[in-house]
């Protein structure tokens, strides 16, 4: 009697409260209501009595609404509705009589004004007040109490930003946001959270549409999984005396792929994996794929996958990529799978994937994710299909040859390019620059690649363009590399240069330079890699230096290291006299 006594202050105010009504009695009206809602969409289906009170306050909100209402917009303005027009369904109604609160209390206090299911809403009282209701009535009233706890599902949203992006949209999708809970609420399996959907951390594979049939509950944890697939888990997580295989998981081969425990089975039984079972693979994930693709655990599924299918399922497969390329391109785990794609799919449908970079090649190539795909392409799609590749690249080498990312894409152009024009063109505009790029971070990769790839004539002109510079870049932390790889690389003539400018650098008139070079952190590899190279006569002053000052060099770390590789020319080399004697014992 207390619960229906309370129904019928809420009703009574309703109807007859003014502007100046008191607001703690509206509290508990909202309270009241919130509380039957909740109750119902948890299962608990309401008494005849307060059914019969719920449809009176809703019938009288009905008649308010045809007498005219307003909405309350995002920044608490009265906007007026013509009764023909079609309005948002989503936005609550405040009647004139209602109080100048705030909007979130507003919408809380007649979040039942709803206006899309006006014909369920009709029915309500007819349903309520039957003894006897049919199975097919029920239904509807769930149907509408899952509609109100949707609303109250939006309204306890703390940001209440889902909230508001799901009314300035449709009812049916604020329903649809809150579906999976929401009908597990009405079954009685669980009790949903008070905490808003979006709160959680949901992974990229709750994008998944299409399996709202198949599998159940969205988690927090990001997982889409239902009984069965639970189910499964748990029989491959512990087989006992009945092991799990492939074929057992159809039906389930998606929402098992993107667990962790699950894509780790599946690769594992890959290696034994039946014709059928991989077929059985291919028919279910090739549907998803663009959502399974970008999952940290599936993408390894498919590009192992991808290495067991039979041509025609894998065309099928990666045939439903296209027109998806350079989005996944710039993905962290689509760009694995379709690296993949390049290696082992035809040529005609690499051709299809290459053209899909078009004019964003040069954003691609400059990405942390797409250069990998764009370095694939390169290397896997014959030259003559790629031409505007290579020519993209032409006019921005430079650019490209100091980015973290885009100089690896332009070493794999300079190694399989075969256009002669556009490889001069490349190789022309390094050359241009080659100092700079010499000591920059990335720029010195491109610059060792040629000298150790590229024709004589190329590394001829690089190492004139050092000339006169040796000693300053031998000192220097990048260009050391370059001039390491031209003694390692070059002709006789163009060592001869490089180590004679380093032996009689200030006039040849003294040695201390050298010596300076030797306990250096950079110049010394240079000094280590003359000995390797030089004449025998080069390499003999080197050693007779070392020799005078065993005991300077042995207080440094870079000069204990020349010495050791001294040691090791003498007894390499025939001819350098007596190894080199002992340091002297070095005090703490």
């Amino acid at each position: 009697m207390a619960d229906k006594g309370k129904s019928k202050v809420v009703d009574e105010e309703a109807r007859t409260h003014d502007l100046h009504s008191d607001s703690s009695t509206k509290d508990t009206n909202k309270e009241v209501w919130e509380d039957d809602a909740a109750a119902a969409a948890l299962g608990g289906w309401l008494d005849p009595a307060r059914r019969r009170e719920r449809s009176l306050f809703v019938g009288d909100l009905e008649e308010q609404d045809d007498l005219g209402s307003e909405v309350l917009a995002p920044d608490n303005q009265k906007v007026p509705i013509n009764a023909d027009t079609d309005t948002d369904q989503c936005l609550p109604v405040k009647s004139s009589s209602a109080s100048s609160g705030s909007a979130l209390e507003c919408s809380a206090e007649q979040h039942f004004q709803i206006t899309k299911p006006k014909d369920d809403l009709e029915n309500l009282p007819a349903q309520s007040s039957s003894s006897s209701s049919s199975r097919s009535m029920v239904e509807k009233f769930a149907e509408v109490v899952a509609i109100q706890e949707s609303c109250i599902r939006a309204l306890i949203d703390p940001d209440q930003e889902i909230a508001y992006k799901l009314w300035n949209q449709s009812l049916e999708a604020m329903k649809n946001h809150y579906a999976p809970e929401v009908e597990k609420a009405l079954c009685g399996q669980h009790q949903p959270s008070t905490n808003a959907p979006g709160n959680g951390e949901i992974s990229e594979f709750s994008q998944i549409q299409d399996f709202s049939g198949l599998l159940g509950n969205i988690r927090n944890s990001g997982h889409v999984v239902s009984t069965e697939v639970e189910s499964l888990l748990k029989q491959i997580k512990s087989p006992l005396n009945h092991p799990v295989r492939l074929i057992q998981l159809k039906g389930h081969v998606p929402a098992i792929s993107v667990d962790p425990v699950g894509s780790r089975f599946i690769l594992k039984k890959l290696n034994s994996a039946t014709t059928g079972e991989i077929i059985m693979l291919y028919n279910e994930m090739t549907p998803r794929i663009l959502t399974l693709i970008i999952n940290v655990f599936a993408n390894c599924v498919i590009q192992k996958l991808l290495d067991y299918g039979p041509p025609i399922y894998t065309r099928k497969l990666i045939g439903n990529l296209k027109g998806h390329v350079l989005d996944l391109s710039l993905q962290l785990y689509g760009c694995r799978v379709i690296q993949k794609a390049f290696e082992i799919t035809d040529i005609d449908q690499k051709i299809e994937m290459a053209k899909e970079f078009g004019s964003n090649l040069l954003k691609c190539a400059c990405d942390q994710h797409a250069n990998n795909t764009v370095q694939k392409c390169i290397e896997f799609v014959p030259p003559q299909y790629i031409q505007f590749v290579y020519r993209s690249l032409c006019g921005k080498v430079k650019m490209l040859s100091t980015h973290p990312f885009g100089c690896h894409v332009i070493q794999k152009a300079l190694e399989f390019c075969k256009d002669p024009q556009i490889m001069h063109a490349i190789v022309g505009e390094i050359l241009e620059c080659v100092n700079e790029l010499s000591v920059d971070p990335y720029g010195n990769y491109v610059v060792q690649f040629i000298v150790e790839h590229g024709g004589p004539h190329d590394r001829q002109i690089i190492v004139q363009k050092f000339e006169g510079q040796v000693m300053r870049m031998s000192h220097q932390k990048h260009s050391s590399n370059v001039i390491e790889k031209c003694l390692t690389c070059s002709s006789y003539m163009d060592r001869k240069m490089i180590i004679v400018e380093i032996l009689f650098a200030r006039g040849g008139t003294t040695a201390e330079h050298l010596l300076d070079m030797m306990v250096h952190q950079y110049a010394n590899y240079v000094v280590q890699r003359m000995m390797d190279v030089a004449q025998d006569w080069q390499v003999k002053v080197i050693v007779d230096l070392v020799r005078r000052n065993v005991a300077w060099l042995a207080n440094y770390p870079h000069g204990r290291h020349v010495m050791e590789k001294a040691e090791k020319v003498i007894k390499a080399r025939a001819g350098f006299g007596a190894p080199l004697a002992p340091a002297p014992p070095r005090f703490a």
